[in-house]
């Protein structure tokens, strides 16, 4: 069997490190909420030096971001594969299968700071201005934000309240009501765009 080569032993051992950081800032977060963690306690939990934090990330801020950008990715594949307002499900599923993470990032008693719940709004609004291109909603981009940020609102809000009754309703079931809701305040958004252009 052909040994690795050096640059893959490297990579993996980025891919490695970067995995320990992310995976001891998520620990920390739900420990103790996102403005309270350090990158002293980050790397402690990691097990691994300044040095190597500060090779890969600027700041906690950064880790953060790299973490949300997997889950962005995973979002806008399952959106793909689901078009229109396919995230949602895939976000209610990524929160219950990792409850204790989310109820410390949005639910009532989370202590992750504004910081995280911009970030992860801000991925709802792009997930939502796709979904209503998939959907052909016409209409000025004022229209279309001001629809993407109901969405992206929305949505927050459900998943707040779904995580503060420790998501006792099934995923599917709180999809399906979230969907209901939404594409019936779009339907009348589409209908009174079209009846504006008569």
């Amino acid at each position: 069997m052909p040994k690795p080569q050096k640059h893959e032993r490297v990579d993996r051992r980025v891919q490695r490190s970067r995995q320990l950081l992310q995976d001891a800032l998520i620990a920390m977060m739900i420990e103790k909420g996102y403005e309270a963690t350090t990158v002293q306690d980050i790397i402690d939990r990691a097990n691994v030096g300044r040095a190597t934090f500060y090779a890969h990330f600027a700041d906690k801020e950064t880790l953060l971001t790299s973490r949300l950008e997997d889950l962005r990715a995973f979002l806008i594949e399952r959106q793909r594969q689901a078009p229109g307002l396919g995230f949602s499900l895939a976000m209610l599923e990524h929160a219950r299968d990792h409850l204790p993470l989310y109820a410390a990032i949005v639910g009532r008693g989370g202590g992750s700071g504004a910081f995280v719940i911009q970030r992860i709004h801000a991925t709802i609004v792009d997930l939502a201005r796709r979904a209503l291109q998939t959907l052909g909603m016409k209409g000025s981009p004022e229209r279309r934000t001001l629809a993407a940020q109901y969405i992206a609102g929305a949505f927050m809000a459900v998943l707040t309240w779904w995580l503060d009754q420790a998501a006792k309703l099934p995923a599917e079931e709180v999809d399906g009501i979230f969907r209901t809701l939404v594409m019936r305040g779009l339907a009348a958004e589409v209908d009174a765009a079209a009846a504006s252009r008569k």
